[in-house]
């Protein structure tokens, strides 16, 4: 009996030269097809002798793979062209989503600012004589007080005619008040009180007005367009 190891050497030596045989057949049979699809060309080229049986075949089919692998190579590239259109796509509306939303962003902002403006503008407009009316009030209150004195037949010509002339004077500046819509807020007794309007400068125990009405003003108000100038200040009743 010989070595067991002997043996196994022995059969994979056996196998590997299986193997080469094996190999050795198949590259004479591949030889064997191009040798034959080559002598065919040539004869066909030279002669027109007919190839052998199975050549014709071969080529046929080498064209129809290399025809196939074209075909499958341009819809393999007009499916990348497809997927970087689309991606391209998505990518421009979502642009297009983000630059719209900018847009009424940017444009919801100049309408307030133009609003803004305009209502600025409108306001230094209609509040423009604002200090000088304010100034002009302290000179309405003196003209008013002269004109509240009675002035009796006894007087000289010359007071008259000095008392005549502010009363056409204080005419003359409510005619510019009322250009200019200074309005003055003047309260008569027994009006309610406005806290908006009029300012309480005492309080006292009366019954000749209900109990939060106006007694008397002490001194008259004024409003400029919807703005208050300069409250009313009242004296009223005890509640």
């Amino acid at each position: 009996m010989g070595d067991p190891e002997n043996k196994q050497t022995e059969a994979e030596n056996v196998e590997n030269i299986d193997a080469k045989s094996d190999i050795e057949a198949a590259d004479e049979q591949a030889d064997a097809v191009a040798d034959s699809g080559a002598s065919s060309q040539s004869e066909s080229e030279g002669d027109d002798v007919k190839a052998p049986n199975g050549a014709a075949p071969v080529e046929h089919a080498a064209a129809e793979v290399k025809k196939e692998a074209r075909e499958v190579e341009e819809e393999a590239l007009e499916y990348e062209e497809h997927i970087d259109l689309a991606a391209e796509l998505e990518n421009a509306q979502s642009e297009i989503v983000k630059l719209k939303d900018a847009f009424l962003r940017a444009k919801a902002e100049e309408d307030n600012v133009r609003r803004r403006s305009e209502k600025e503008v409108a306001n230094s407009r209609k509040f423009a004589v604002e200090g000088f009316a304010k100034e002009m009030m302290n000179v309405y209150d003196s003209l008013k007080l002269a004109c509240s004195v009675e002035v009796g037949d006894e007087a000289d010509a010359a007071v008259k005619s000095i008392h005549e002339g502010v009363e056409i004077t204080l005419k003359q500046l409510n005619s510019a008040f009322a250009k200019f819509a200074l309005v003055e807020i003047a309260p008569e007794p027994g009006d309610k009180l406005d806290p908006n309007l009029h300012q309480a400068m005492s309080m006292i125990e009366s019954d000749e007005v209900d109990p939060g009405c106006i007694i008397n003003v002490i001194q008259s108000g004024f409003s400029l367009h919807d703005r208050l100038l300069r409250p009313a200040m009242v004296v009223v009743a005890k509640t």
